[in-house]
């Protein structure tokens, strides 16, 4: 079914928010393994389960940082050059 409103504007603001997000959320990883490493025993389970939503988060943020590029460079390309 489809809606009857008209689409609304990219919302590019908010993906943007949402790259940062994933930014801070890698960050946190970082200090959750920093932690773990330093815990005597070491959970080498915890650590690579760490390893993994860092890769995880890592490709999630280059995907959605470079869609917002591209669509930035598109958008700068067909805006009217002032002379």
């Amino acid at each position: 079914m489809k809606s009857s409103q008209k689409p609304g504007a990219l919302p590019l603001e908010y993906c943007a928010e949402i790259a940062f997000e994933i930014h801070l959320l890698r960050g946190e990883c970082s200090q959750a393994a920093r932690d773990l490493i330093s815990q005597r025993p070491l959970d080498e389970h915890a650590l690579e389960d760490c390893a993994r939503l860092d890769e995880a988060l890592a490709k999630a943020h280059a995907v959605v940082q470079t869609a917002l590029n591209r669509i930035k460079g598109i958008r700068a390309k067909r805006r009217p050059r002032s002379r």
